[in-house]
């Protein structure tokens, strides 16, 4: 198993637990709400858990980096980590770039080493169980036998639930007596929003994250929403009002011990909660300003929490597809802007211009290959050697959002600037006016 799948796993790791922590402080806020939209909150929780990667936003409430840990850092001399996060970073990285043991290895090797290798053995374990348990529930329902369409009865169940992905069958336990009609009401409505598809979804992200104990929560409190929410769809497409009725049948349920070891099955759970629930469930359509405001939190949630933070590095970190920003042959330079002109000769204002430009904060994502066009005079910085001949040309666009380095051999991609108040700001201030 290659290092990357491990670490890429360790990152989603870490933005999927910022995410569960989220949307657990959003179930406070639509606790009264229907569960059907805590329950679809729990999808964005997924994506960043199961999806290396997103595009960028500025709307991205993520206050770190995505990927803290690169494969990168496993090649260099004093490997770091890149939270984005100042205060951690200061922390971490004398940590990880320490030697071991006077060895050649360093912690951060170490960790991912060892770290891939008990992950593996631990998703390994999952999936035999998961696999074992499974076929040991096939062999016990054998005997079950038909009741209608795709619903069985057996004895050797304690608990309903719907088993299979291409045609789900329903068994049920052979002492519901008046509950039946309730329950098979239940899995067939389970059936028809593909929970057992959400269900295995949930379970793939619980054996991947099995090592963080946030996802195992929220794994717990993504099948309470689930079930919650599928007990007041029944409710609500009921001709009558059966909240009693269902509730005496989840009373029911729960006396019975589930003799499930599977969890893509659906074994019944928390009937306390859920008869609760289901007691102050409105009986009418999801409707209303309460409705439309639970509707727009996911919205935002979703837009805040699927996409990535921009990041930025200084120009110097991020430009390496040249040498350097300027090669120490370079002895004076020229600013040319909208702003004015001028050329810069002094040795030491010429360092402190230099300085200035590596340290521009631009987005680590390049924009596009090759210089940006545009329809207005850009604003450059020209960087002279000692005998007046070019050393590197650098550009930024008339509005100072974009920025790329010429020399007379190549040239480099075209990214976005920061803050390009600030870079305007600042070269107004060496051209003398700072207006």
């Amino acid at each position: 198993m290659s290092d990357k799948v491990f670490l890429d796993i360790v990152n989603m790791s870490i933005t999927g637990s910022f995410a569960i922590l989220i949307i657990m402080l959003a179930r406070l806020l639509l606790k009264k709400a229907p569960k059907v939209f805590s329950y679809a909150l729990w999808f964005v929780a997924f994506f960043r858990l199961l999806v290396p990667v997103s595009f960028e936003s500025v709307l991205s409430i993520l206050p770190f980096n995505t990927t803290p840990l690169s494969t990168d850092m496993l090649y260099i001399e004093t490997p770091y980590v890149e939270t984005g996060i100042k205060a951690i970073d200061s922390v971490i990285n004398p940590v990880v770039a320490t030697e071991v043991f006077d060895s050649t290895a360093n912690v951060y090797q170490i960790f991912t080493f060892w770290g891939k290798i008990i992950w593996f053995i631990g998703v390994c374990a999952f999936c035999l169980y998961s696999i074992r348990s499974y076929s040991k529930l096939k062999k016990k329902l054998q005997s079950a036998v038909l009741l209608r369409d795709n619903i069985y009865i057996s004895q050797v169940v304690g608990t309903p639930f719907a088993l299979g992905l291409r045609n789900p069958k329903i068994y049920l336990p052979s002492n519901l007596a008046d509950a039946q009609e309730y329950v098979i009401a239940h899995e067939q409505t389970h059936l028809a929003r593909r929970d057992n598809l959400a269900k295995i979804l949930g379970y793939v992200v619980l054996i991947l994250h099995w090592f963080n104990p946030l996802v195992w929560l929220a794994f717990k409190l993504f099948v309470t929403d689930m079930e919650m929410s599928c007990d007041e769809s029944v409710i609500r497409n009921s001709k009558e009002d059966i909240r009693k009725e269902y509730s005496r049948s989840l009373l029911e349920l729960s006396i019975e011990k589930s003799t499930l070891g599977i969890p893509m099955a659906f074994a019944e759970g928390n009937p306390k909660e859920r008869i609760k629930n289901v007691m102050k469930s409105n009986t009418k359509k999801i409707i209303g300003f309460a409705g439309l405001g639970a509707v727009i939190l996911i919205v935002v949630i979703a837009i805040c929490l699927i996409p990535n933070r921009p990041q930025y590095a200084t120009a110097k970190q991020t430009i390496t597809e040249i040498n350097a920003i300027a090669t120490p042959s370079a002895t004076h330079a020229e600013i040319k802007t909208a702003d004015g002109n001028k050329t810069i000769t002094d040795s030491a204002y010429f360092n402190e211009l230099l300085t200035f430009v590596e340290g521009i904060e631009i987005n680590t994502k390049e924009v596009k290959r090759g210089s940006w066009i545009d329809s207005e005079e850009n604003n450059k910085i020209t960087f002279y050697r000692a005998d007046n001949s070019m050393d590197s040309i650098i550009s930024f666009t008339s509005d100072y959002s974009k920025i790329w380095i010429e020399t007379s051999a190549t040239i480099s991609f075209t990214y976005s600037v920061k803050d390009p108040a600030e870079v305007q700001k600042g070269l107004a201030a060496f051209l003398g006016n700072n207006s």
